[in-house]
């Protein structure tokens, strides 16, 4: 199937008659901060729902299923960033944002007025989904595809700090539940309808001049995606065996089909792709270092989990400080530069937390900061990098990807910490220094140790992730000079 513009003039990528490439840009960065908001209010409730599924299932008596509020939106998230990411290359991002805010909005009414069932607030979860996530990928594809070199990092770094900002506005609309009732919450997304003027003014309405549309593999892909998330939520041969099945399938239809979404070209790529690889270490553990943190005051210093979120919204905020300035950092010395003091950043993070585990729970802190500032830094070069390799037209795909790359590194590294966690080999000895520690008791002595050696651990594969970003420096730097349109 084919998407056209009629209006527009020929070239690889479709644009409304007269329109010239500043107008373009002009107009799309006057759309960026209402699709930013619309994603934040988005990821408010994701990060929200993790804290309160549990209470809303209990008011159904759904004590067992709760957990389900929380995965199967995220298994829809999962699939639906790769799939938005790549349609962006050849449908209207103007009309996916508009039908995605209409979602968001009618997901938002039908969860607090359909309180009286749990199948319905679950619908109205994913419903919430499908429409917030247009909002993110359609920032993402647009800065990539539209914006100069120079303002590219400054705005994904940007999109990084909504996220934080969205963590920590999360865990205090959580904590309201103890306050209000919580169907109250699927009223926040609705304020997406005053953005929605914003939206339908300056998103460009550009598609894709006479490009094949390949449906098969996206479908595909996107089955693979969902797998991956499937298996790390829900463990099973049987979903292992699919997603073996079809990924053979995707391999051979990239390398036989006659015009598959990801061509030949796309995936021999091989800037993009020593980035790939790289995003894989380097987020391995970016969803374990919360978790850890929790566990360390919990057990070491008996904190409760409620201070814990405290603490950890104030690593959050720091975080997004840091990251909505991350593109004048890379300005000034460069991207490559930035991946690779981004990655010492997380060595040196994960080795202090590992020796001084017992060293106060502000110390702690502090070093939540200095590594989560680092998975942070490198967010928005490597995106950067990894579509700079590519042409403009492909440029959609290429943030599905690496999108989709992070999200599975980073699912397989949290179930790796998982198991790690209940050996109790880890729990013998540990190479933290108890310099100012709380009193020692056998829990607190094998709980220190246990987090210890995991920080250690941690601290090994962000080493690997240094020593790769200076092996493959050459085509870090390479992803820079854009490539000619692949036929």
């Amino acid at each position: 199937m084919t998407t056209t513009n009629t209006n527009a003039p020929t070239g690889a990528e479709g644009r409304s008659a007269g329109v010239s490439a500043d107008a373009t840009r002009d107009i799309t960065k006057k759309a960026l901060p209402a699709l930013l908001a619309v994603y934040l209010l988005g990821e408010l409730m994701v990060q929200a729902f993790k804290l309160v599924y549990q209470n809303i299932g209990a008011s159904f008596g759904m004590h067992a299923g709760a957990s389900l509020l929380a995965t199967i939106p995220g298994i829809v998230l999962a699939v639906l960033s790769l799939l938005y990411d790549s349609l962006c290359d050849f449908i209207s991002p103007k009309r996916m944002t508009i039908i995605g805010v209409v979602c968001l909005i009618v997901g938002s009414f039908i969860g607090f007025f359909g309180q009286v069932s749990f199948w319905v607030v679950l619908a109205a979860r994913i419903l919430q989904v499908i429409g917030s996530q247009v909002a993110g990928s359609v920032y993402l594809v647009l800065v990539v595809k539209y914006l100069r070199t120079h303002e590219r990092s400054m705005y994904i770094g940007l999109f990084g700090a909504v996220y934080y900002l969205a963590s920590v506005a999360g865990i205090l609309a959580g904590g309201l539940v103890a306050m209000i009732p919580w169907h109250f919450l699927f009223l926040i997304p609705a304020f997406a309808l005053f953005c929605l003027p914003a939206l339908v003014r300056h998103i460009p309405d550009i598609t894709a001049q006479e490009q094949h549309i390949d449906y098969v593999g996206m479908i595909v892909f996107a089955a693979v995606a969902m797998l991956i998330s499937i298996y790390f939520d829900y463990p099973h041969w049987g979903w292992l065996a699919a997603l073996g099945v079809l990924a053979v399938f995707f391999c051979c239809w990239v390398a036989f089909g006659k015009q598959p979404f990801l061509s030949r070209a796309f995936v021999r790529n091989g800037s993009f792709m020593a980035t790939v690889v790289v995003i894989v270490f380097f987020d391995f553990f970016s969803d374990a270092s919360i978790p850890i943190y929790r566990v360390i005051g919990n057990g070491v210093y008996h904190i409760s989990l409620t201070t814990v979120s405290l603490y950890l919204a104030l690593v959050y905020a720091v975080t997004a400080v840091v990251s909505s300035v991350i593109g004048k950092i890379v300005q000034r010395i460069g991207r490559w530069n930035t991946i690779f003091w981004s990655s010492v950043l997380m060595v040196v993070g994960f080795a202090l937390s590992a020796l001084f585990v017992r060293c106060g729970f502000w110390t702690l802190t502090a070093f939540a900061c200095v590594y989560n500032i680092g998975i942070i830094g490198g967010y928005s070069p490597l995106y950067d990098c990894a579509t700079a390799a590519l042409p403009q037209e492909e440029r959609g795909r290429g943030v599905g990807v690496a999108e989709l790359t992070l999200n599975t590194s980073s699912a397989i590294g949290i179930t790796v910490y998982a198991s790690l966690m209940t050996k109790s080999a880890l729990e013998s000895h540990g190479l933290g220094i108890g310099l100012g520690a709380p009193a020692t008791t056998a829990s607190v002595t094998e709980a220190a140790n246990r987090t210890s050696n995991m920080f250690w651990i941690m601290a090994a594969v962000a080493l690997a992730a240094l020593f790769l970003i200076v092996v493959l420096r050459r085509r870090l730097v390479d992803g820079g000079r854009v490539r000619p349109a692949h036929k």
